[in-house]
């Protein structure tokens, strides 16, 4: 077994791996993420590499060999051995001319990202790539803040600028917190208040002060959604009468029609930071009739779940920003889902942090990768 110099001074069972036929051929990779994580090791691979990898059980591992079949015939053999950590993250390192059929392997999720080293641009993306990996692994990370550093430097204008809009973003929410929370307290009063006439008081303050300004700014939206719904029910009408035309020749057949109607009403929101899996998923229900909304993180969808309401949501485990639990447990708390199914999406199989998850209304779980079948079966069971 070949190691590096500075792969032999790592620590013995290191995060991340690079596995590849030559060293000079992967140096740029190996001093980006050198440059990033200490906890490193390059490989140059021979007949023991397979026991090797059975001894460092990396969370990361990073396949470089000199094409891309060789590195799916490696990594294939490693799953088949069960040499890996059930809880891995693997990517494919490939040249500009494989590059699709890099992407092809993770569309089809047998890697889980890919990364064109040649030649070698867009060092950052690297980095993220394993950042990515190493916080789906649950591995501690002290580099987060760096990285963050890293790119707040880059343009200090434009920072201002973002700090400037998140600050007037915050401003807003926080007046429209405390209009709520106005409102809910004015109506406690008012059900303990006794004389009508006080009551009326305290109505008319909550219109004037409350109600009238949160109708006023949603006012454009309501238009918008009316003309949505309007559309709908121009098209169910018309759905209804091709029903009943039909129930007079073939009543199996006309309640089958009604059923797909039905169906085309349901509404699922899809939060995935895997825009991948994301997009193959919503792919999956839109052709089965669903109505899909998408977001990539978990914040993303803390937004949508206030304004929105939901027939389901499936919901990735491990995301940026706010993880699927805490997502969880805050939609539990606010916004127009409190009781709306949540289905798991997660190749993690940790059985205490599913069960904890439960605790606040999973009512299923998609183990990933999955098939068509696998996603279909678990919702018609949820949504029946």
């Amino acid at each position: 077994m070949t190691v590096t110099s500075e792969g032999r001074l790592a620590n013995r069972h290191p995060d991340i791996v690079l596995i590849t036929h030559c060293e000079e051929e992967v140096h740029g990779v190996n001093e980006i993420i050198r440059e990033q994580f200490d906890s490193f090791r390059c490989i140059v691979k021979d007949d023991a590499v397979i026991e090797t990898i059975n001894q460092l059980k990396p969370k990361v591992v990073l396949f470089a060999l000199a094409t891309v079949k060789e590195n799916i015939t490696l990594y294939t053999l490693m799953i088949k051995s069960q040499v890996l950590n059930e809880n891995h993250y693997s990517v494919l390192l490939c040249n500009n001319k494989e590059s699709i059929l890099a992407f092809g392997c993770c569309l089809r999720n047998l890697f889980n990202s890919y990364f064109t080293h040649q030649p070698l641009y867009e060092r950052f993306r690297l980095k993220l790539i394993v950042f990515e990996g190493l916080t789906r692994c649950e591995v501690e990370q002290t580099f987060y803040d760096e990285l963050v550093s890293v790119v707040k430097n880059q343009d200090s204008d434009l920072n201002e600028l973002i700090e400037l809009g998140l600050s007037y973003k915050k401003n807003v929410l926080d007046k429209l917190d405390t209009s709520k929370l106005e409102v809910e307290r004015i109506k406690n009063e008012v059900s303990k208040e006794e004389q009508g006439e006080l009551k009326q008081l305290l109505l008319d303050k909550i219109q004037t002060e409350h109600l009238q300004p949160l109708l006023s700014s949603l006012e454009s939206v309501i238009s918008d959604n009316l003309t949505t719904m309007l559309a709908k029910m121009m098209s169910a009408h018309a759905n209804l009468q091709s029903a009943e035309v039909t129930q007079n020749n073939n009543p199996a057949q006309a309640l089958e029609q009604f059923d797909i109607n039905e169906q085309d009403e349901k509404r699922i929101l899809v939060v995935e930071d895997n825009h991948i899996y994301r997009e193959m998923i919503s792919d999956v229900l839109s052709k089965e009739g669903f109505i899909i909304h998408q977001v990539d993180d978990g914040l993303n969808a803390v937004k949508k779940i206030k304004t929105d309401r939901y027939d389901l949501i499936l919901m990735d485990l491990f995301m940026p920003n706010l993880n699927g639990l805490k997502t969880t447990k805050h939609m539990r708390q606010v916004g127009k889902n409190k009781k709306t199914p949540v289905i798991a999406l997660s190749g993690n199989k940790n059985k205490e942090i599913v069960k904890k998850w439960a605790s606040h209304g999973l009512a299923g779980y998609i183990v990933k990768p999955s098939t068509k079948a696998e996603i279909l079966t678990v919702i018609k069971r949820v949504l029946d």
